[in-house]
Order: structure tokens, then C-alpha cells, then sequence
């Protein structure tokens, strides 16, 4: 993607660009308690990409608002404006921010512009190997609903943007779905970035307590080896040390909805419905900054500054061995066939914590007939607490050589592209010999998430099969493309697949039937003709007394077991060549 007349075509919503630039930022720091508008955003970086040679702003694609999507790109040397995203990447260490997926929670925004501020101010702060990635805000829909008290939990700032996208759908549940512009335009960014690290700013929900900063880090029993150990052993721990030195202690993200974390509570699991579940899924370390939601907004905006500063602290300090571990964890994933692919907590490993909490107590409401929650804020006390940082794998898959899709499933193909999948088109009708999965006993969720039916548990068979597939159907090799995204979203149990988020759920539902009068003396021609059939079904009568009485059962479990009930039905669309 090339840019060069980029920065001659952008135009203003609200400022000059020549009254703008950074002394005006002053201005707009002193009003941050209202929140910035997308224009004032906006607004900010194209007049510093035509200020100063070292940034460009660049649209990476379009959004459900309508609007592009933005990246703000930021180093020491002068930035050539010929060359694409990748070869701008070269061979820097990336780091990508991400701000505003959750608008109203914009202290991320607000520190956004403020560290660039200060980065132009002192370019030594900046390595020649690093560069610097920022979407200013990704869910622009959201935030151009921006009004008082969309969040009825949090204080400040004055005007909050709203959660969910110019589709109403949470931008943070959609990185697999991909139900959104915006997400197919990140998928392209970060294809062609290939960011080492990650970060999206976000404020807190849930208890109360001390600390103004929470952190998730990718959990690290998702990761290859290499990052993991990096990141467990040195990376995590250092950025806790810097938060510290800055007067923001840290504390993992309080996974504690309805109660009190002074009980103790586990680390997040971010799947890949989630942003950093998502980049893990490509080696590379994500984290999600979560500011207190009932600390001043001045002082969140103040910690998620002190954080990006301190990221590209420990960014520049430990880049050899970053990029080291990530081209490890290629070449890891290269090698392996086996992937996890759901988890579940491992409540054997516990860590003893000190919590910077609150007395608190249940008090009668004054609402009604009940006991609330209720932190006395004037009262702060430690607690030691237990804390379950670890998740173990409860399911796993092989790999197979190939996968093949039929076209017909075009949502499928579209999301594979987005993510880079090299894919080939059978050039003729083609018999094939593959392992298919049958399913039963599927269970839905009660009500739509996010748009769609997840589908929450399934029984499956695999059978060898010989299929016929078309002229244009899919052909997915294992070879040379990312293996564990691969078995994250084609492997229907992995727990954010395609599957489960309903882009297959047409198989679930049988289109050709009998009629009872036909078909009773059609079961009779075949139980006599296959006493393969009739031994089956002397067995299925024996162990089912109560429904041999109705005669839809009867023929129902006759009608399955022939020759005449479909195949396709509940079968997986997507086959495996072993």
C-alpha cells in the first residue's frame, strides 16, 4: 500500500492544520475531562503528519461508519512515503496500539496523543529499530455517538463515547467473526504490519479497589514456548517494575464480576473472539490496558500514558530477544501438527498476591428489599489473596495435509483471505478421499451474542469418505500458512471456530423428509432386503420400548439409517485430507 500522496489529500473536520499542530494540544489537554471528538482526533494527527517528516497517517481501510480507518505511524528517521506498510516494517521491532474499541473507555485516546506529543518533543526517546503504530480510534462509529453517561460505571469524562459500532456490535468479540469493516481492516494492518507487540487501551469494569492500573497479558499457555517463557520470565515482570517506578503499581486485570476480589480471583482468558487473543494467534505478545473506571479521568489518562511509556521502555530493552523469541515461535509452529485448542483453568497453581483493596461490607439498600455491596473508600487494606494465573488444555487436534471448503461458503473464504490463508481452487469436479465430521447433539446458545447463534456444545464423529467437491471449491494446504489460526477457526471444537459462530449452522437444519403412509412400506422393502438394517433396528426397539409406540420415531430412525436420508446433513462442510 503506498501513500505518498496520502498527506496531500487528507482534509480537517474542525481545525486548520496550520493553527492546530501541537501548541494547540495544550488546549485540548486542558479540556480532556469532556473527552475528545473523532474531528479533534482526527484533526491532531494530520496536522502533525504534515509537520513533522517522521509520521504519516495512512488509511488502512474502510469502517462500518463509513469513515477509514486510520494508522498514525511514528519514528526517528524521516519516514519515505514510497514505500508500503511492509517495507516500512522492515526489519523494526512493531509495536501497535490500539485505542477507542470501547469508546467510551477513552483514557487511551486521550494518552495516545499526549505520548506522541512528547515523543516529537524528544525523538531520543526512540530507537531506529522501533517503529510505532496507533490507530487513533477504531470504533469510530462508537465514539461519533459520543454523549453523557453511556457508562453508568464509570467516572468521567464528560462526554463518553458509545460500545458498540456503527453495526451496534462489540468490536472487541469480533476479531474471528470478522462481522465488522473495521475488523477485516485491522486483519489487513496487522497482516502487513506483523507487530511484535500489541496493546489495546481499554477502563475497567467491575470491582473496586486501589490501583488505577490493570493489566491482561496474553496468557501465556496459549503461546508458543519461546514468547512464553519471554514474556513470563522477563518482559511481564519488568513492565510491573516500571509501572511501579512511576507511582502506578499494577495489579493482573480483577476478573471479579458480582463479588469481591479480596477473595482472590483468576487471570482472564482472552480466546480469539478477543484482540489479543487474536494477535497470539500470530506470536505476537498482546496486552490490555485496564484503568481504574472509578479513578478521575485525569489520572487514568495519566496511567495509560505511564504504560505506554513504559512498553516501549521495555520494547527497546528487550527487542533482540523479542524478535528472537517470535521467529522461534515460527519456526515452533512450522515444526508442530499439534495445537490446543480450548482451556479451562488450572486451579492446581495458586499465587499468593498482596491486594491493594477496600474494606467493604453488605449493607440494606435503600431500594429494596435486599443486601448491597458496598466499598468504603476511606478504608484501604492488603489482603493477601489467591490468584490463579494459569489455564490448562482440555482439547487438542492434529492437523491434517489438507482442508478443502466448498466455495458456496463464501463468509468462510472472505475471512480466510482477510487473514492471509493461501489457498488454491480445484481446477476440476474432483472425487476425494477425506475425513468428514458428523455431528449430534448440538445445543445453541438461548439467545444471540453478538449477532449470532454461538453454538456452545456438540457431540462430532469422523468418517473416511470418498466426497465429490467442485470445480472452485478451496483447497487449503497445511504447509505454509499459519498453523494455529488454522486450527483455531477450521477446527469445529476449537472454541472461537467458524463453526461455533454460525457460519456452518444451515447444515443443522434437514431439508428432505418422508411421509409416514409412503415410507412404512418402504422401511418394510429395506429391513428385508438389509439385515444389517433389521438387526439395528431389533436392537434399537429392544433399548427404546417407550418409542416404538410412536410411528415417527420408528420410521425416523429407519429413514436415518437408509439410503435415502441425506448426507450432507449435520456433516461439516470442510473435509480433511490426511
Amino acid at each position: 500500500m503506498k501513500f505518498s500522496n496520502l498527506k496531500n489529500s487528507l482534509t480537517f473536520n474542525r481545525f486548520s492544520p496550520f493553527i492546530f499542530g501541537i501548541l494547540s494540544f495544550t488546549n485540548l489537554c486542558a479540556q480532556q475531562e469532556m473527552g475528545p471528538t473523532y474531528s479533534e482526533v482526527l484533526s491532531f494527527y494530520t496536522a502533525l503528519s504534515k509537520t513533522h517528516s517522521n509520521t504519516a497517517l495512512v488509511e488502512v481501510g474502510s469502517t462500518d461508519s463509513g469513515k477509514p480507518l486510520h494508522v498514525f505511524l511514528l519514528q526517528k528517521e524521516p519516514i519515505n512515503s514510497k514505500k508500503s506498510l511492509s517495507e516500512l516494517k522492515g526489519n523494526k521491532l512493531v509495536l501497535l496500539i490500539n485505542n477507542g474499541i470501547h469508546p467510551g473507555e477513552s483514557c487511551g485516546i486521550d494518552a495516545s496523543m499526549k505520548w506522541v506529543n512528547a515523543l516529537l518533543s524528544s525523538p531520543e526517546k526512540i530507537s531506529s529499530e522501533i517503529l510505532i503504530a496507533i490507530i487513533p480510534v477504531y470504533n469510530i462509529g462508537g465514539l461519533l455517538q459520543q454523549r453523557p453517561k453511556t457508562r453508568a460505571n464509570q467516572l468521567g469524562p464528560a462526554l463518553q463515547g458509545f460500545r458498540g459500532n456503527a453495526q451496534n456490535l462489540d468490536l472487541n468479540r469480533d476479531f474471528i467473526k470478522s462481522d465488522a469493516q473495521n475488523t477485516l481492516s485491522f486483519q489487513s494492518l496487522f497482516l502487513q504490519l506483523k507487530p511484535e507487540l500489541f496493546i489495546d487501551t481499554h477502563t475497567s469494569n467491575g470491582a473496586d479497589y486501589q490501583y488505577t492500573m490493570t493489566l491482561i497479558s496474553t496468557q501465556k499457555n496459549k503461546l508458543a514456548p519461546p514468547l512464553a517463557a519471554l514474556l513470563d520470565q522477563k518482559f511481564q515482570p519488568g513492565l510491573y517494575l516500571e509501572m511501579a517506578s512511576r507511582n502506578f503499581e499494577m495489579t493482573p486485570y480483577v476478573n471479579v464480576y458480582g463479588d469481591v476480589p479480596n477473595k482472590g480471583y483468576s487471570a482472564f482468558l482472552e480466546t480469539p473472539r478477543y484482540a489479543s487473543g487474536y494477535t497470539s494467534l500470530f506470536h505476537c505478545l498482546g496486552f490490555i490496558s485496564e484503568a481504574h473506571m472509578l479513578k478521575p479521568y485525569s489520572e487514568r489518562v495519566r496511567a495509560t500514558l505511564a504504560f505506554l511509556e513504559s512498553i516501549l521502555l521495555k520494547a527497546q530493552e528487550h527487542r533482540m530477544e523479542i524478535q528472537k523469541a517470535v521467529a522461534e515461535s515460527l519456526a515452533w509452529e512450522k515444526a508442530k501438527s499439534h495445537f490446543s485448542i480450548q482451556w479451562e483453568l488450572d486451579s492446581s497453581v495458586v499465587e499468593k498476591r498482596s491486594f491493594k483493596g477496600y474494606k467493604y461490607d453488605y449493607v440494606q439498600s435503600a431500594l429494596g428489599e435486599y443486601k448491597r455491596l458496598k466499598y468504603f473508600r476511606n478504608k484501604p487494606e492488603t489482603f493477601e489473596i489467591d490468584y490463579y494465573p494459569e489455564y490448562k488444555a482440555v482439547d487438542s487436534v492434529s492437523l491434517p495435509s489438507f482442508y478443502v471448503l466448498p466455495a458456496a461458503f463464501n463468509e468462510v473464504v472472505e475471512r480466510l483471505v482477510s487473514n492471509g490463508i493461501l489457498m488454491k481452487r480445484l481446477n476440476n469436479d474432483s472425487i476425494i478421499k477425506v475425513s468428514s465430521t458428523y455431528f449430534s447433539n448440538e445445543r445453541f446458545a438461548n439467545s444471540l451474542y453478538e449477532g449470532r447463534l454461538y453454538i456452545s456444545d456438540f457431540e462430532s464423529k469422523k468418517t473416511t469418505q470418498e466426497r465429490l467437491f467442485y470445480e472452485g471449491d478451496w483447497l487449503i494446504p497445511i504447509e505454509g500458512n499459519p498453523r494455529y489460526f488454522l486450527a483455531s477457526t477450521l477446527e469445529p471444537s476449537a472454541v472461537d471456530s467458524y463453526l461455533r459462530w454460525g457460519f456452518f449452522s444451515i447444515i443443522f437444519q434437514q431439508k428432505e423428509y418422508f411421509s409416514n403412509y409412503v415410507f412404512e412400506d418402504t422401511a418394510s422393502e429395506i429391513i428385508a432386503l438389509q439385515p444389517s438394517l433389521k438387526n439395528a433396528f431389533l436392537k434399537w426397539k429392544k433399548e427404546n420400548p417407550d418409542l416404538i409406540k410412536n410411528p415417527n420415531e420408528v420410521l425416523d430412525f429407519l429413514y436415518k439409517n437408509s439410503s435415502y436420508y441425506e448426507i450432507e446433513h449435520k456433516r461439516y462442510p470442510i473435509a480433511r485430507i490426511e
